[in-house]
């Protein structure tokens, strides 16, 4: 069973993940080194037309964390961002377009971020603009820094329910139990079941300028070495591990690492606890 990591403070930790995923999307996406940081102004700092990012992580469908920008910052990280593309002549819906971006790829960074704290696999669903930001949540004002005289303002607020991800898991004894409990007395009605099998060699990401300089012959490199084992994926999650081989001009995978049996035969009926990107028990 994935175990949260021990001794991690939650809103200690999403702080810094907020930090880290704000300034790199910001950095890679304009050209220039952010840098973002608590800031020591209220919580209730005015922030004009301001732009609100509401986001949904995988572990609910409802909205998780917010981020709000002023109107300044949004606006100069779209005139950054497309000046380094050599666009120069830009409208609000422009900067407003490129801050969706800014705000979806630090979501996908944050979810990542806080797997790694969890070990086990959280992304980022739905995520979009609203109107006005909720007044009832506690707002953490940031600095956001781009050189010794170019800083603006934006404040970002969470769920409870994002902090409870970190709670420890329930005992084994317990867990055993809830699984044992959740079988179904006839499973053998599912044993015919067809189920999509797919691999998968590795994963990256490009920025939206890599890709847009993709064309026939362009070589992406993936975040999995040759020797290593490929993933026999069956609905999304990952059953076993393998290495590819050939037979009679089609390839295959031999398999060498399987994950538990139960696992297995969950996959054919709900959510498996092992999920894409997960390491196998």
């Amino acid at each position: 069973m994935a175990q949260v990591m021990k001794g991690v403070d939650a809103s200690a930790a999403i702080t810094h993940h907020v930090e880290s995923a704000l300034a790199n999307a910001l950095s890679s996406m304009t050209g220039k080194e952010f840098t973002i940081a608590a800031a020591s102004s209220p919580d209730a700092a005015e922030l004009p037309g301001a732009l609100t990012w509401q986001q949904c992580f995988s572990f609910s469908g409802e909205p998780m964390l917010w981020l709000v920008a002023g109107k300044d910052l949004w606006t100069a990280a779209g005139q950054f961002t497309l000046a380094a593309v050599g666009i120069d002549s830009l409208t609000d819906e422009d900067c407003r377009s490129t801050w969706h971006e800014i705000a979806s790829q630090t979501m996908g960074a944050l979810a990542t971020a806080i797997t790694g704290d969890l070990q086990h696999e959280i992304t980022a669903a739905k995520g979009e603009e609203i109107a006005e930001a909720p007044e009832h949540l506690h707002w953490i004002t940031f600095s956001a820094n781009a050189g010794e005289e170019q800083k603006w303002l934006l404040k970002v607020a969470w769920s409870p329910a994002l902090n409870t991800q970190y709670d420890p898991p329930l005992t084994p004894e317990k867990s055993a139990a809830s699984q044992s409990a959740s079988f179904s007395k006839t499973f053998d009605l599912l044993l015919d079941v067809a189920l999509p099998v797919s691999v998968s060699f590795g994963r990256t990401s490009l920025q939206i300028r890599e890709v847009l300089k993709l064309n026939t012959g362009s070589i992406v490199e993936l975040n999995r070495f040759v020797a290593e084992p490929v993933d026999v994926i069956v609905n999304d999650c990952v059953i076993a591990r393998g290495e590819v081989v050939v037979v009679d001009g089609n390839y295959g995978v031999r398999i060498t690492q399987l994950s538990s049996r139960e696992d297995r035969l969950r996959t054919g009926m709900m959510d498996s606890p092992v999920r894409v990107g997960e390491p196998l028990r």
